[in-house]
């Protein structure tokens, strides 16, 4: 059984005048990708920073991909966009490639948290996952983790932190790697606390500083 080859990352403009490039040459990119015989799946769109574009694409093997690179080397995109940095990591794997998703008209902005203090809330997960702020002001804070996923910290007039377990919450799932322990002894010298009671050892729950459980 032939490797699919999937490759994921980011196109990063660094000002106004290549993001104009992405945005007109990107649409026929898209068609004429999309068209290839072997494209499984291709995805670019503007992460919560306008300058960063996230682009995944799947092809049913090593052949097709390289018909891709051949074709895009000579393309408008590819003479257009020869200058634009690029940070993409390609993986291979055996098995059929992943189904085709759809594409909706919207796309996910990012995970908004109420919280008391919006300044104190990202800097713990500025600490906890890495990554970079986007704003803040005296309503709100916004970061964007290195994955390229935005949080924004939301003031809230008397806020009250959710009780957990008890109430439904939509939670952040964090990866703790093959270390549960030792990630959960860096989330406390980061400022969460665990929850009591902890409900299975295969993994922990932990509260932010404003008590959303993850």
């Amino acid at each position: 059984m032939s490797q699919h080859v999937h490759l994921s990352g980011q196109l990063v403009c660094r000002d106004d005048a290549e993001l104009a490039v992405v945005s007109e040459c990107l649409p026929r990119h898209v068609e004429l990708t999309r068209a290839e015989l072997g494209c499984v799946s291709f995805d670019v769109h503007q992460s919560g920073d306008p300058l960063v574009w996230l682009v995944d694409e799947y092809f049913t093997d090593d052949d097709a991909f390289a018909r891709h690179q051949e074709r895009v080397s000579s393309s408008e995109w590819g003479r257009r966009t020869a200058g634009i940095e690029r940070r993409y990591v390609v993986e291979r794997a055996r098995g059929e490639a992943p189904n085709p998703t759809t594409s909706g008209p919207l796309r996910t902005a990012g995970i908004s948290l109420d919280c008391a203090d919006p300044e104190e809330l990202v800097r713990f997960y500025l600490a906890l996952l890495g990554g970079r702020r986007l704003w803040r002001d005296d309503q709100a804070s916004g970061m964007r983790t290195d994955e390229g996923l935005v949080l924004v910290a939301q003031k809230v007039e008397e806020y009250t932190p959710p009780e957990w377990p008890g109430t439904a919450v939509v939670h952040l799932d964090i990866d703790a790697g093959n270390d549960l322990a030792g990630a959960v002894r860096y989330a406390e010298t980061c400022g969460a606390r665990q929850s009591e009671p902890q409900v299975d050892s295969r993994w922990a729950v932990l509260l932010d500083p404003a008590g959303h459980p993850f």
